[in-house]
Protein backbone atom coordinates (compact mmCIF):
# COMPACT_ATOMS: atom_id res chain seq x y z
CA UNK A 1 0.00 0.00 0.00
CA UNK A 2 1.44 3.45 -1.06
CA UNK A 3 -0.30 5.42 1.39
CA UNK A 4 -1.34 4.95 5.03
CA UNK A 5 -5.14 3.49 5.64
CA UNK A 6 -7.82 5.70 7.66
CA UNK A 7 -10.00 2.90 7.69
CA UNK A 8 -10.26 2.12 11.62
CA UNK A 9 -8.61 -1.24 12.02
CA UNK A 10 -4.91 -2.16 13.73
CA UNK A 11 -2.34 -2.14 11.70
CA UNK A 12 -1.92 -5.73 12.47
CA UNK A 13 -5.34 -6.29 10.53
CA UNK A 14 -3.14 -5.54 7.46
CA UNK A 15 -0.41 -8.60 7.55
CA UNK A 16 -2.51 -10.13 4.99
CA UNK A 17 -1.91 -7.81 2.05
CA UNK A 18 -2.63 -10.32 -1.15
CA UNK A 19 -5.73 -11.28 0.88
CA UNK A 20 -7.34 -7.53 0.98
CA UNK A 21 -6.14 -6.95 -2.57
CA UNK A 22 -7.88 -10.01 -3.74
CA UNK A 23 -11.25 -9.43 -2.40
CA UNK A 24 -10.82 -6.12 -3.30
CA UNK A 25 -10.72 -7.09 -6.83
CA UNK A 26 -13.62 -9.55 -6.02
CA UNK A 27 -15.98 -6.61 -5.11
CA UNK A 28 -15.24 -4.40 -7.14
CA UNK A 29 -16.51 -6.75 -9.93
CA UNK A 30 -19.53 -8.28 -7.92
CA UNK A 31 -21.63 -5.18 -7.00
CA UNK A 32 -21.85 -4.77 -11.09
CA UNK A 33 -22.78 -8.51 -11.95
CA UNK A 34 -26.35 -9.87 -13.47
CA UNK A 35 -28.32 -10.61 -10.71
CA UNK A 36 -28.21 -14.32 -11.87
CA UNK A 37 -24.36 -14.51 -11.49
CA UNK A 38 -24.52 -12.61 -7.89
CA UNK A 39 -26.60 -15.00 -6.56
CA UNK A 40 -24.66 -17.70 -7.82
CA UNK A 41 -21.06 -16.62 -6.18
CA UNK A 42 -22.90 -16.23 -2.83
CA UNK A 43 -24.28 -20.13 -3.36
CA UNK A 44 -21.21 -20.86 -3.89
CA UNK A 45 -19.44 -18.77 -1.05
CA UNK A 46 -22.76 -20.39 1.30
CA UNK A 47 -21.31 -23.95 -0.11
CA UNK A 48 -17.45 -23.19 1.01
CA UNK A 49 -19.17 -22.44 4.69
CA UNK A 50 -21.43 -25.28 4.79
CA UNK A 51 -18.65 -27.74 4.02
CA UNK A 52 -15.90 -26.39 6.70
CA UNK A 53 -18.57 -26.18 9.40
CA UNK A 54 -19.98 -29.64 9.00
CA UNK A 55 -16.26 -31.07 8.94
CA UNK A 56 -14.72 -28.84 11.42
CA UNK A 57 -16.64 -27.28 13.64
CA UNK A 58 -18.40 -29.49 16.53
CA UNK A 59 -21.72 -27.62 16.74
CA UNK A 60 -22.70 -28.03 13.18
CA UNK A 61 -21.63 -31.58 12.65
CA UNK A 62 -23.81 -32.76 15.71
CA UNK A 63 -26.63 -30.20 14.32
CA UNK A 64 -26.60 -31.85 10.97
CA UNK A 65 -26.70 -34.94 12.21
CA UNK A 66 -29.90 -34.46 14.99
CA UNK A 67 -31.50 -33.18 11.86
CA UNK A 68 -30.42 -35.61 9.16
CA UNK A 69 -28.54 -33.34 6.92
CA UNK A 70 -25.62 -33.60 4.90
CA UNK A 71 -23.59 -30.77 3.42
CA UNK A 72 -24.96 -31.15 -0.38
CA UNK A 73 -28.73 -31.04 0.78
CA UNK A 74 -27.64 -27.08 1.39
CA UNK A 75 -26.73 -25.82 -1.78
CA UNK A 76 -28.63 -22.27 -1.87
CA UNK A 77 -30.01 -19.36 0.58
CA UNK A 78 -33.03 -21.20 0.68
CA UNK A 79 -31.76 -24.47 1.88
CA UNK A 80 -30.60 -23.02 5.06
CA UNK A 81 -34.67 -22.95 6.53
CA UNK A 82 -33.77 -26.49 6.66
CA UNK A 83 -31.40 -25.39 10.06
CA UNK A 84 -33.07 -23.62 13.22
CA UNK A 85 -32.43 -20.24 13.67
CA UNK A 86 -29.14 -19.55 15.84
CA UNK A 87 -30.04 -17.18 19.02
CA UNK A 88 -27.19 -15.57 20.90
CA UNK A 89 -28.07 -17.92 23.68
CA UNK A 90 -27.54 -20.37 21.56
CA UNK A 91 -23.93 -19.07 21.12
CA UNK A 92 -23.17 -18.38 24.30
CA UNK A 93 -24.29 -22.19 25.50
CA UNK A 94 -22.16 -23.76 22.63
CA UNK A 95 -18.87 -21.67 23.59
CA UNK A 96 -15.95 -22.97 22.19
CA UNK A 97 -17.94 -25.93 20.10
CA UNK A 98 -18.82 -23.37 17.47
CA UNK A 99 -15.35 -23.09 17.36
CA UNK A 100 -13.44 -24.62 14.10
CA UNK A 101 -11.03 -27.49 15.15
CA UNK A 102 -8.64 -26.40 12.80
CA UNK A 103 -8.98 -22.21 13.40
CA UNK A 104 -5.11 -22.10 14.13
CA UNK A 105 -4.52 -21.52 10.16
CA UNK A 106 -7.25 -18.52 10.43
CA UNK A 107 -5.32 -16.61 12.69
CA UNK A 108 -7.78 -15.23 14.55
CA UNK A 109 -8.86 -13.00 17.27
CA UNK A 110 -11.84 -12.88 20.36
CA UNK A 111 -14.04 -10.09 20.21
CA UNK A 112 -16.66 -9.21 22.92
CA UNK A 113 -19.50 -6.98 22.10
CA UNK A 114 -22.86 -5.61 23.84
CA UNK A 115 -24.04 -4.48 20.77
CA UNK A 116 -26.88 -2.08 21.63
CA UNK A 117 -28.12 -5.44 23.76
CA UNK A 118 -26.59 -4.89 27.03
CA UNK A 119 -25.74 -8.44 27.00
CA UNK A 120 -22.08 -9.44 26.62
CA UNK A 121 -21.52 -11.56 23.63
CA UNK A 122 -17.94 -13.53 22.81
CA UNK A 123 -17.11 -14.52 19.51
CA UNK A 124 -13.83 -14.92 16.99
CA UNK A 125 -12.86 -12.89 14.36
CA UNK A 126 -10.35 -14.68 11.81
CA UNK A 127 -7.87 -13.08 9.21
CA UNK A 128 -10.61 -13.24 6.33
CA UNK A 129 -13.52 -11.53 7.77
CA UNK A 130 -11.10 -8.43 8.94
CA UNK A 131 -10.49 -8.45 5.45
CA UNK A 132 -13.92 -8.72 4.24
CA UNK A 133 -14.55 -5.83 6.40
CA UNK A 134 -12.10 -3.93 5.44
CA UNK A 135 -12.43 -4.17 2.05
CA UNK A 136 -16.20 -3.75 2.56
CA UNK A 137 -16.12 -0.35 3.94
CA UNK A 138 -13.39 0.51 1.27
CA UNK A 139 -15.98 0.02 -1.42
CA UNK A 140 -19.06 1.55 0.02
CA UNK A 141 -16.68 4.25 0.99
CA UNK A 142 -15.72 4.65 -2.67
CA UNK A 143 -19.07 5.28 -3.64
CA UNK A 144 -18.69 8.88 -1.80
CA UNK A 145 -15.31 9.54 -3.63
CA UNK A 146 -13.17 7.94 -0.94
CA UNK A 147 -9.78 7.09 -1.59
CA UNK A 148 -7.37 4.76 0.38
CA UNK A 149 -5.38 7.25 2.21
CA UNK A 150 -7.43 9.81 2.22
CA UNK A 151 -7.71 11.61 5.67
CA UNK A 152 -11.07 10.99 7.95
CA UNK A 153 -12.56 12.44 11.10
CA UNK A 154 -14.27 9.62 13.28
CA UNK A 155 -16.79 10.65 16.61
CA UNK A 156 -16.19 7.49 19.03
CA UNK A 157 -16.29 7.05 22.48
CA UNK A 158 -14.17 3.46 22.91
CA UNK A 159 -11.17 4.65 21.38
CA UNK A 160 -10.80 7.28 24.43
CA UNK A 161 -12.04 4.91 27.56
CA UNK A 162 -9.46 2.53 26.25
CA UNK A 163 -6.49 5.06 27.09
CA UNK A 164 -7.04 6.62 30.26
CA UNK A 165 -4.53 9.25 29.81
CA UNK A 166 -6.98 10.39 27.33
CA UNK A 167 -10.26 10.69 28.92
CA UNK A 168 -10.67 14.36 28.56
CA UNK A 169 -9.26 14.97 25.27
CA UNK A 170 -11.09 15.94 22.34
CA UNK A 171 -9.38 14.55 19.87
CA UNK A 172 -6.43 12.79 18.83
CA UNK A 173 -4.73 12.34 15.94
CA UNK A 174 -3.20 9.19 14.58
CA UNK A 175 -1.14 10.39 11.68
CA UNK A 176 -0.29 6.30 10.59
CA UNK A 177 -3.66 6.00 9.64
CA UNK A 178 -4.44 10.17 8.70
CA UNK A 179 -7.29 9.67 11.26
CA UNK A 180 -8.65 12.50 13.31
CA UNK A 181 -10.62 10.98 16.80
CA UNK A 182 -13.01 12.91 17.97
CA UNK A 183 -14.44 12.30 21.57
CA UNK A 184 -17.91 11.84 21.63
CA UNK A 185 -18.31 12.12 24.84
CA UNK A 186 -17.21 15.74 24.77
CA UNK A 187 -19.54 16.55 22.24
CA UNK A 188 -21.57 20.05 23.92
CA UNK A 189 -21.09 23.85 22.65
CA UNK A 190 -17.68 24.20 23.86
CA UNK A 191 -16.32 20.84 22.85
CA UNK A 192 -17.34 21.55 19.39
CA UNK A 193 -15.23 24.39 19.59
CA UNK A 194 -11.94 22.65 19.86
CA UNK A 195 -12.89 19.98 17.55
CA UNK A 196 -13.69 22.28 15.06
CA UNK A 197 -9.74 23.84 15.86
CA UNK A 198 -9.11 20.14 14.65
CA UNK A 199 -10.66 19.55 12.01
CA UNK A 200 -9.63 22.97 10.50
CA UNK A 201 -5.92 21.93 11.44
CA UNK A 202 -6.02 18.18 10.49
CA UNK A 203 -8.43 18.89 7.02
CA UNK A 204 -10.49 15.23 6.78
CA UNK A 205 -11.98 15.05 4.00
CA UNK A 206 -14.80 12.38 5.34
CA UNK A 207 -16.43 11.41 8.78
CA UNK A 208 -17.92 9.16 10.23
CA UNK A 209 -19.69 7.93 13.61
CA UNK A 210 -22.95 7.12 14.84
CA UNK A 211 -26.07 8.69 13.41
CA UNK A 212 -27.26 10.15 16.68
CA UNK A 213 -23.41 11.18 17.04
CA UNK A 214 -23.37 13.47 14.44
CA UNK A 215 -26.56 14.71 14.80
CA UNK A 216 -25.06 16.05 18.03
CA UNK A 217 -22.51 17.00 17.04
CA UNK A 218 -24.34 18.86 14.13
CA UNK A 219 -26.71 20.78 16.52
CA UNK A 220 -23.53 21.48 18.68
CA UNK A 221 -22.00 23.26 15.75
CA UNK A 222 -24.71 25.02 15.07
CA UNK A 223 -25.61 26.59 18.40
CA UNK A 224 -21.96 27.64 18.86
CA UNK A 225 -22.13 29.53 15.58
CA UNK A 226 -19.45 27.20 13.50
CA UNK A 227 -20.80 27.15 10.07
CA UNK A 228 -17.32 26.42 8.44
CA UNK A 229 -16.87 22.86 8.49
CA UNK A 230 -17.34 21.32 5.79
CA UNK A 231 -16.75 17.51 4.13
CA UNK A 232 -17.20 15.13 1.12
CA UNK A 233 -19.44 12.56 3.02
CA UNK A 234 -20.51 11.59 6.02
CA UNK A 235 -20.33 7.83 6.91
CA UNK A 236 -23.54 7.47 9.55
CA UNK A 237 -23.78 3.79 11.48
CA UNK A 238 -25.50 2.15 14.75
CA UNK A 239 -28.58 3.75 14.24
CA UNK A 240 -31.95 4.39 12.27
CA UNK A 241 -31.40 7.55 10.66
CA UNK A 242 -34.28 9.55 10.65
CA UNK A 243 -34.86 11.67 7.40
CA UNK A 244 -34.86 15.32 10.18
CA UNK A 245 -31.47 13.91 11.84
CA UNK A 246 -29.77 13.46 7.96
CA UNK A 247 -30.85 17.07 7.22
CA UNK A 248 -29.26 18.56 9.72
CA UNK A 249 -26.36 16.40 9.39
CA UNK A 250 -26.06 17.93 5.66
CA UNK A 251 -26.89 21.02 6.48
CA UNK A 252 -24.35 21.63 9.13
CA UNK A 253 -21.88 20.04 7.65
CA UNK A 254 -22.50 20.91 4.17
CA UNK A 255 -22.18 16.84 2.61
CA UNK A 256 -24.77 14.32 1.75
CA UNK A 257 -23.97 11.50 4.21
CA UNK A 258 -24.03 7.78 3.08
CA UNK A 259 -25.73 5.39 5.85
CA UNK A 260 -24.88 1.79 6.56
CA UNK A 261 -26.20 -0.98 8.66
CA UNK A 262 -24.39 -3.73 10.08
CA UNK A 263 -23.14 -5.98 13.17
CA UNK A 264 -19.58 -7.07 14.65
CA UNK A 265 -20.32 -10.74 14.14
CA UNK A 266 -19.91 -9.70 10.57
CA UNK A 267 -23.17 -11.94 9.00
CA UNK A 268 -25.18 -9.15 7.02
CA UNK A 269 -24.21 -5.73 5.53
CA UNK A 270 -26.31 -2.86 4.10
CA UNK A 271 -25.00 0.15 3.15
CA UNK A 272 -26.21 3.52 1.20
CA UNK A 273 -25.24 4.40 -2.14
CA UNK A 274 -25.07 8.04 -3.48
CA UNK A 275 -28.45 7.74 -5.24
CA UNK A 276 -29.99 6.91 -2.31
CA UNK A 277 -30.64 2.97 -2.32
CA UNK A 278 -29.87 0.89 0.49
CA UNK A 279 -27.96 -1.77 -0.98
CA UNK A 280 -27.40 -5.23 0.78
CA UNK A 281 -24.50 -6.31 0.03
CA UNK A 282 -24.87 -10.15 -0.81
CA UNK A 283 -21.80 -10.68 -1.53
CA UNK A 284 -20.83 -10.32 1.97
CA UNK A 285 -23.43 -12.62 3.72
CA UNK A 286 -26.68 -13.90 3.69
CA UNK A 287 -29.82 -12.37 4.99
CA UNK A 288 -32.66 -13.90 5.32
CA UNK A 289 -35.81 -12.61 6.63
CA UNK A 290 -37.66 -14.39 9.47
CA UNK A 291 -41.68 -14.43 10.32
CA UNK A 292 -42.05 -12.54 6.76
CA UNK A 293 -45.56 -10.70 6.80
CA UNK A 294 -46.30 -9.17 3.55
CA UNK A 295 -47.64 -5.76 2.15
CA UNK A 296 -49.38 -5.93 -1.19
CA UNK A 297 -50.02 -2.33 -1.10
CA UNK A 298 -46.52 -1.56 -0.92
CA UNK A 299 -45.00 -4.77 -2.69
CA UNK A 300 -42.50 -5.49 0.38
CA UNK A 301 -42.01 -7.88 2.93
CA UNK A 302 -40.62 -7.42 6.49
CA UNK A 303 -39.45 -9.61 8.86
CA UNK A 304 -36.81 -10.69 11.60
CA UNK A 305 -33.20 -10.36 10.63
CA UNK A 306 -31.03 -13.45 10.26
CA UNK A 307 -27.50 -13.88 9.04
CA UNK A 308 -24.88 -16.31 7.69
CA UNK A 309 -21.77 -15.32 7.19
CA UNK A 310 -19.41 -16.44 4.20
CA UNK A 311 -15.70 -15.69 5.23
CA UNK A 312 -15.17 -16.24 8.89
CA UNK A 313 -14.13 -20.10 9.08
CA UNK A 314 -12.51 -19.31 12.51
CA UNK A 315 -16.51 -19.14 14.08
CA UNK A 316 -19.19 -19.54 11.49
CA UNK A 317 -22.39 -18.54 12.40
CA UNK A 318 -25.26 -19.98 10.47
CA UNK A 319 -28.43 -18.71 10.32
CA UNK A 320 -27.39 -16.06 13.44
CA UNK A 321 -30.21 -14.43 15.08
CA UNK A 322 -29.37 -10.77 14.28
CA UNK A 323 -32.96 -9.56 15.60
CA UNK A 324 -33.96 -6.32 13.93
CA UNK A 325 -36.75 -5.80 11.79
CA UNK A 326 -35.93 -5.15 7.74
CA UNK A 327 -38.28 -4.70 5.04
CA UNK A 328 -37.29 -5.86 1.34
CA UNK A 329 -38.91 -5.38 -1.78
CA UNK A 330 -41.42 -8.56 -2.60
CA UNK A 331 -39.53 -8.40 -6.82
CA UNK A 332 -36.21 -7.34 -7.53
CA UNK A 333 -36.04 -3.44 -7.94
CA UNK A 334 -33.09 -1.57 -9.80
CA UNK A 335 -31.16 1.26 -8.36
CA UNK A 336 -30.49 4.72 -10.21
CA UNK A 337 -26.79 3.93 -8.92
CA UNK A 338 -26.53 0.85 -11.32
CA UNK A 339 -25.19 -1.60 -8.64
CA UNK A 340 -26.91 -5.23 -8.95
CA UNK A 341 -26.76 -5.43 -5.16
CA UNK A 342 -30.62 -5.83 -3.88
CA UNK A 343 -32.30 -3.11 -2.65
CA UNK A 344 -33.75 -2.88 1.17
CA UNK A 345 -37.15 -0.49 1.59
CA UNK A 346 -35.85 -0.11 5.24
CA UNK A 347 -34.19 -1.32 8.49
CA UNK A 348 -36.13 -1.31 11.63
CA UNK A 349 -35.10 -1.00 15.17
CA UNK A 350 -31.53 -0.07 16.52
CA UNK A 351 -32.86 3.46 18.09
CA UNK A 352 -31.31 4.35 21.23
CA UNK A 353 -32.02 6.79 23.66
CA UNK A 354 -29.37 9.93 24.18
CA UNK A 355 -28.28 11.06 27.65
CA UNK A 356 -27.39 14.47 28.74
CA UNK A 357 -24.69 15.26 31.34
CA UNK A 358 -25.16 18.43 33.71
CA UNK A 359 -22.31 19.80 31.59
CA UNK A 360 -24.18 19.71 28.39
CA UNK A 361 -22.65 16.75 26.71
CA UNK A 362 -24.78 14.45 24.98
CA UNK A 363 -23.58 11.03 25.62
CA UNK A 364 -24.41 8.39 22.53
CA UNK A 365 -22.86 5.74 23.37
CA UNK A 366 -23.18 4.30 27.10
CA UNK A 367 -24.01 0.85 26.03
CA UNK A 368 -20.69 0.09 25.16
CA UNK A 369 -20.07 0.01 29.05
CA UNK A 370 -20.73 -3.63 29.58
CA UNK A 371 -17.48 -4.46 27.57
CA UNK A 372 -14.94 -3.12 29.84
CA UNK A 373 -16.34 -5.28 32.38
CA UNK A 374 -17.16 -8.58 33.79
CA UNK A 375 -20.01 -10.56 35.32
CA UNK A 376 -23.00 -8.44 33.64
CA UNK A 377 -25.08 -10.56 31.93
CA UNK A 378 -27.62 -7.43 30.70
CA UNK A 379 -27.11 -4.00 32.16
CA UNK A 380 -29.79 -0.71 31.51
CA UNK A 381 -29.08 2.76 31.71
CA UNK A 382 -31.62 5.05 33.12
CA UNK A 383 -31.43 8.60 33.55
CA UNK A 384 -33.81 9.69 35.97
CA UNK A 385 -32.96 13.52 35.99
CA UNK A 386 -30.46 15.61 34.67
CA UNK A 387 -28.02 14.80 37.31
CA UNK A 388 -29.01 11.03 38.35
CA UNK A 389 -28.23 7.84 36.31
CA UNK A 390 -29.19 4.17 37.77
CA UNK A 391 -27.75 1.42 36.35
CA UNK A 392 -29.65 -2.25 36.94
CA UNK A 393 -27.21 -4.89 36.61
CA UNK A 394 -28.12 -8.41 36.03
CA UNK A 395 -25.29 -10.33 37.68
CA UNK A 396 -23.68 -13.44 36.65
CA UNK A 397 -21.22 -15.36 38.68
CA UNK A 398 -18.11 -13.54 37.68
CA UNK A 399 -20.05 -10.24 39.36
CA UNK A 400 -17.85 -8.96 42.07
CA UNK A 401 -17.52 -5.39 44.36
CA UNK A 402 -14.15 -4.92 41.99
CA UNK A 403 -16.29 -5.19 38.44
CA UNK A 404 -19.45 -2.64 40.31
CA UNK A 405 -16.27 -0.74 41.13
CA UNK A 406 -14.96 -1.01 37.63
CA UNK A 407 -18.02 0.00 35.87
CA UNK A 408 -18.70 2.62 38.19
CA UNK A 409 -15.24 4.28 37.63
CA UNK A 410 -15.94 3.82 33.46
CA UNK A 411 -19.62 5.44 33.63
CA UNK A 412 -18.06 8.18 36.18
CA UNK A 413 -15.54 9.02 33.18
CA UNK A 414 -17.69 8.82 30.50
CA UNK A 415 -20.34 10.81 32.41
CA UNK A 416 -18.07 13.14 34.62
CA UNK A 417 -18.14 13.74 38.29
CA UNK A 418 -21.18 16.06 38.53
CA UNK A 419 -23.28 12.76 37.44
CA UNK A 420 -24.23 11.06 39.95
CA UNK A 421 -24.27 7.11 39.30
CA UNK A 422 -25.98 4.56 41.35
CA UNK A 423 -25.68 0.46 40.32
CA UNK A 424 -27.85 -2.22 41.53
CA UNK A 425 -28.09 -5.93 40.99
CA UNK A 426 -31.25 -7.01 39.74
CA UNK A 427 -33.38 -9.90 38.54
CA UNK A 428 -34.66 -10.36 35.25
CA UNK A 429 -37.92 -9.15 36.36
CA UNK A 430 -36.91 -5.77 37.64
CA UNK A 431 -35.64 -5.01 34.28
CA UNK A 432 -37.90 -1.90 32.66
CA UNK A 433 -39.99 -2.56 29.58
CA UNK A 434 -41.43 -0.03 27.33
CA UNK A 435 -44.97 -0.23 25.97
CA UNK A 436 -43.90 -2.83 23.08
CA UNK A 437 -42.78 -5.38 25.99
CA UNK A 438 -39.05 -4.30 24.97
CA UNK A 439 -36.55 -3.71 27.37
CA UNK A 440 -34.26 -0.82 26.20
CA UNK A 441 -30.55 -0.68 27.35
CA UNK A 442 -30.61 2.98 27.58
CA UNK A 443 -33.47 5.30 28.91
CA UNK A 444 -33.68 8.90 29.17
CA UNK A 445 -36.60 10.75 31.53
CA UNK A 446 -35.02 14.04 31.40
Amino acid sequence: MEKPVSINFKIKDFAYPMTIWRLRRTLERTQWLPPEELEAYQAARLRRTISHAFHHVPYYRELFDRHGLRPDDLKTAKDLKRLPVLSKDDVRRAGDRLHAKNLGRYHPKPHTTSGTTGKPLKFLLDKESNSLEFVYYWRHWSWAGYRLGDRIAEVITGFFLRRPGLNDAVSAWQPHLRRLVLNSAMISERGVRDMAKEIRRRRPRFIKGMASTLYYFSVCLEEAGIRDIRFKAAFSTGEILSPGRREKITSMLHCPVLDSYGHMERTVAICECPAGGYHLNSDYGVLELDGTRRSEALGTVIGRSVGTSLYNYAMPLIRFDIGDLIEMYRDPVQCRCGRTLPLVKSIRGRTQDVLTTPDGRYITAIFILPEFVSGIAFAQFIQTSKSDLEILVIPTEDWTKKQHDRLHSHAARLLGRSMRIKIRTVAQSEIVSDQSGKQPVVISNV
